[in-house]
């Protein structure tokens, strides 16, 4: 009868396996390429939490498994030791997917391939490394596929599917979810497959990483232990406290002044305290269900030693005295890895009113106020302009408005001094505005003329001295509010531009809703009107609202054409935000200083005038001193006048 022989990677495929622990088999197998712990063995004491996930992802009867963390908490270090760990435990078919190929090539050449070269089991299968597949000596192979290309997720089925950062994936229109389409690829292999899906959470509950977690049949939580009365607790947000009052959130970062307090004992945890709570915890079901298939865990920053209490503390305090739907979102998404529930936005013409100041008149500045800014509106006949006196943090108040007719009267309205309020230190002072932004976008005035945006360019050039500045609207959501572009022809006539110009993008979706939420009664950068503000101005700055969309993305629609003031106020808004550098924030901390050590400066009557000392003359003639013998010590050396 003849015998039967196995290839190399028949035996391998075939091979019966003892089931190992993920967590297990990277500690033995699995070399760490990047971090500060590179070169080294995976170490399960540096990370904690993560066995569990790797654990949990491992045993048989889970087919998915979501993580939903923020950044820094490895996350990305799950997904590189699962695909090794399928190479030498789970032959078959499997696929990694990521957003876009530009990333998708970067990991696999900088951190998957050499990650495969340092694990021996993972080596020794290792074939040819291809663009888009990376082949196996057993025959299986690995596939790379974009979010973006709908052709790499097509016609392939696979066993073991991993998502990396899918809270990045953008759906194309005429295309279908990439999500879901990358799901499908693994309905062959219904009774053997895994899932594995990790990321950030990006934007509110419509985020897919957010709605997968709500659709897993039991989410977990850290629970950690307190070293001081060993209760387990979920660390949560409420438990964050500053040892100080009164500091800023560069003093919290820079003296490590964040604790966190436990909910039972009050004890304070230091970071170091925090990371043995970590060491000591478990992980905790919400609503345990037996023998679950599709598992969530939720991962915090607070968890992970690479973030400190005191910079999550930090970015605490600024999410809550600020107004910008952005830093709130950055802080919910990024800290906390939950997702940023915005509201829609609408205001009313009733309530723009009600934020009129009874004290304050038209064309004056208030008291505490320390810089003014203007949005300029360019229209096919005349200008609308607003502006607005800003205080050190970043309260303003709207003091003159209207409308202009012509070049001559823009020049003027940056030429314009404002007095300062009666009854205030700073009665007899006046202010300029210090910077202002124009809208560039216009169209033509006339048909046999140049365009508005050709006018305001060589209105800028002209009269700018560096206080005006020609803005523009982005097109898309930037991730910086203010991007500043260099202009070096004209758009029609493409005539140049001699030293060319600076253009300044503003994102009016993330300024509109800055400026929509400044007018709630609870804000905390509230913007105010002087007394005098009347129906017509706060019907423009209401003609706007904030919807969702069919899509669910969140759009602004006009409820009337005349939007000209608030345009005019997000400009205005604009000329002071961080990303505009200089920014207000800056100059505001070096008058502070100067003003500051101006004060320790002494008073002239303060001063100390030098005493006079009179001059002692010397004898003509000094006494000879005594010289001193040179002596030799107990080594030899010369000794002379204590010196060797």
């Amino acid at each position: 009868m003849p015998s039967l022989r196995f290839t190399p990677g028949e035996r391998h495929v075939f091979r019966r396996r003892a089931h190992i622990p993920l967590s297990v088999w990277a500690s033995r197998n699995l070399i760490v390429k990047d971090g500060p712990y590179a070169g080294g063995r995976y170490r399960r004491d540096v990370n904690p939490y993560l066995a569990g996930i790797m654990d949990t992802w491992s045993l048989p009867g889970v087919k998915e498994v979501v993580v939903c963390g923020s950044a820094q908490t490895g996350k990305t270090l799950i997904m590189h030791a699962a695909l090794a760990y399928c190479i030498d435990m789970r032959p078959g078919p499997r696929m990694l997917a990521m957003q876009d190929d530009d990333a998708l090539g970067k990991v696999v050449a900088n951190k998957l391939v050499p990650m495969f070269r340092a694990s021996p089991p993972v080596r020794a299968q290792l074939g040819k490394v291809r663009n888009s597949r990376i082949s196996f000596r057993d025959g299986t192979s690995l596939f790379m596929a974009s979010a973006q290309s709908q052709g790499q997720r097509a016609s392939i089925s696979v066993q073991d599917l991993f998502l990396d950062e899918e809270a990045l994936y953008k759906q194309i229109a005429g295309q279908g979810v990439p999500v879901e389409e990358f799901r499908e690829r693994t309905r062959s292999y219904e009774h053997k497959r895994k899932i594995l899906r990790v990321s950030k959470p990006i934007g509110g509950d419509e985020c897919s990483i957010v709605q997968a977690l709500e659709e897993c049949d039991e989410v977990r939580h850290y629970a950690v232990r307190c070293p001081a009365c060993g209760e387990y607790q979920t660390m949560t947000e409420d438990g964050l406290t500053v040892l100080e009052r009164h500091v800023t959130p560069q003093e919290v970062e820079r003296r490590k002044l964040g604790r966190y307090r436990c909910s039972r004992c009050k004890f304070l945890w230091s970071d170091h305290l925090r990371d043995q709570a970590v060491a000591r915890g478990r992980w905790e079901a919400e609503n345990p269900v037996p023998s679950p298939r599709r598992i969530g865990f939720h991962l915090p920053a607070i968890l992970s030693k690479a973030v400190s209490l005191s910079e999550i503390a930090a970015a605490k305090m600024r999410a809550e005295t600020s107004d910008s739907p952005v830093i709130k979102q950055q802080y919910a998404n990024g800290m906390w890895a939950m997702p940023f529930r915005a509201v829609e936005l609408e205001t009313s013409e009733a309530r723009i009113l009600q934020r009129r100041d009874p004290d304050l008149e038209p064309l004056r500045v208030p008291g505490d106020a320390v810089a003014l800014t203007a949005g300029i509106d360019v229209q096919k006949r005349g200008f609308w302009y607003v502006v607005k006196a800003w205080r050190p943090d970043l309260s303003s108040a709207v003091i003159d408005y209207g409308r202009l007719t012509d070049w001559d009267s823009v020049h003027a309205l940056m030429e314009t001094r404002y007095e300062y309020e009666d009854n205030c230190p700073n009665t007899g002072k006046s202010l300029a505005i210090w910077r202002a932004g124009i809208d560039s976008g216009g169209t033509r005035s006339d048909e046999d003329v140049v365009s508005r945006t050709e006018e305001v360019y060589t209105f800028v050039r002209r009269h700018g001295a560096g206080r005006l500045f020609a803005c523009k609207g982005a097109s898309h959501e930037s991730h910086t509010p203010v991007r500043a572009t260099s202009i070096d022809r004209l758009p029609s006539s493409r005539v140049r531009i001699p030293g060319s110009l600076w253009l300044y993008l503003l994102d009016t979706h993330y300024f509109k809703s800055l400026l929509f939420a400044r007018l709630e009664p609870d804000a905390r950068q509230p913007m105010t009107l002087h007394r005098q503000a009347d129906e017509a101005f706060a019907a423009q700055l209401s003609a706007e609202t904030l919807v969702r969309d069919r899509n669910g993305k969140q759009v602004w629609v006009r409820k009337r054409r005349a939007n000209h003031y608030l345009d005019c106020c997000m400009m205005a808004d604009a000329c002071v935000d961080g990303s505009w550098l200089p920014s207000f924030q800056m100059i505001v901390e070096r008058d502070r200083e100067a003003a500051a050590a101006k004060r320790q400066q002494p008073s002239p009557e303060q001063r100390v005038r030098p005493v006079h000392v009179p001059r002692v003359p010397l004898p003509d003639r000094l006494p000879p001193t005594r010289a001193v013998p040179p002596r030799r010590n107990e080594a030899g050396f010369m000794r002379h006048r204590g010196e060797y």
